[in-house]
C-alpha cells in the first residue's frame, strides 16, 4: 500500500469514528425525547390516582439534580488525571458527558417542572445539533454556534425580568460573563496561533488559519441583540437576526470545507 492509499485508509477510519459518535448523539437525543414525552404524561398530565408516583418522581429529580453534577465533577477529575498520565480518558469522558446532560435535565425539571420539560423539548435537539457541528465542522463554527444559541435563549429570557427576575437576571449575568470570557479566550488563542497550555501540555484548540473576526463579531452581535431584547422585549426580528447570522455562518463554513 503506497502513501496515498494509506492516507485514504486513515481518513476513512477517522470518518467512521466521527460517524459513530454522531449516531450515538442522535440515538441519545431520541431516547431523551422519548423519556420527556413519557414524563409529560405521567409527571405533568397525570391522573389523580398517580399522585404517589408524581411525588416519588419529584423526590428523585431533587436528588439527581444534586448527585449527578457531583458525579460529573468526580468523573471530570478522573478523566483529567488519566489524560495527564498519558492513558485513555475516553470512558471517563463519556461518563462525564452523560452525567452532565442527565444532571442538567434533572435540575431543570426539578426547578421548573412543566416549563422545564417544555424547555428540554427544544434544548435536547439543539444540543444534538451543536454536537453534530462539533464533529462535522470547524471548531470555530462550533464556538460561534454555541454563542448564537445562548443568544437566542437570552432573547427568550431577557423580557421576563418582571415575571421571573431571578432567572432572567441570573441568566443575563452568566451570558455576559461567557461573552467576555469568550472574547478574552479567543484573543489569547489568536496570539498563540490557536494553541493553549493545559495541565502542562500544549493543546491545539483552533487551526492557524482560523477566522477570529467571526468569533468577535458573534460575541458583539449576541450582546447587542440580547440588550435590545432586554429593552424592547422579545421581538421576532431579534430572533431573526441571530437565526440569519447562524445561516450565514453555516454557509461560510460549509464552503470552507470544500
Amino acid at each position: 500500500m503506497n502513501k496515498k492509499e494509506q492516507k485514504a485508509a486513515q481518513r476513512a477510519r477517522e470518518e467512521d469514528v466521527v460517524l459513530t459518535k454522531v449516531l450515538w448523539w442522535i440515538l441519545g437525543a431520541v431516547v431523551l425525547e422519548a423519556l420527556l414525552l413519557l414524563l409529560n404524561k405521567v409527571y405533568v398530565h397525570f391522573p389523580a390516582g398517580q399522585i404517589n408516583i408524581v411525588l416519588a418522581l419529584r423526590t428523585m429529580f431533587n436528588v439527581l439534580g444534586v448527585a449527578l453534577p457531583i458525579c460529573f465533577v468526580v468523573l471530570t477529575i478522573w478523566a483529567v488525571m488519566r489524560w495527564r498520565a498519558g492513558r485513555s480518558a475516553k470512558l471517563a469522558g463519556i461518563l462525564a458527558v452523560i452525567s452532565l446532560v442527565l444532571g442538567a435535565c434533572a435540575a431543570i425539571i426539578s426547578l421548573y417542572y412543566s416549563k422545564g420539560i417544555s424547555f428540554l423539548y427544544v434544548a435536547v435537539p439543539a444540543v444534538t445539533v451543536l454536537a453534530l457541528i462539533y464533529y462535522l465542522y470547524q471548531r470555530e463554527f462550533f464556538f460561534t454556534a454555541v454563542l448564537s444559541a445562548l443568544g437566542l435563549l437570552g432573547v427568550r429570557i431577557a423580557p421576563q425580568t418582571a415575571n421571573d427576575p431571578r432567572t432572567a437576571y441570573g441568566y443575563l449575568v452568566v451570558l455576559a460573563v461567557v461573552l467576555v470570557a469568550g472574547a478574552v479566550f479567543f484573543r489569547m488563542l489568536q496570539c498563540h496561533k490557536g494553541t493553549m497550555k493545559f495541565m502542562g501540555k500544549t493543546v491545539n484548540v483552533l487551526p492557524e488559519n482560523a477566522n477570529y473576526a467571526m468569533l468577535y463579531v458573534t460575541c458583539a452581535l449576541v450582546a447587542v441583540v440580547v440588550i435590545a431584547a432586554l429593552v424592547l422585549g422579545g421581538l421576532a426580528v431579534l430572533y431573526g437576526v441571530l437565526a440569519a447570522w447562524l445561516l450565514i455562518l453555516a454557509v461560510y463554513y460549509t464552503v470552507r470545507l470544500m
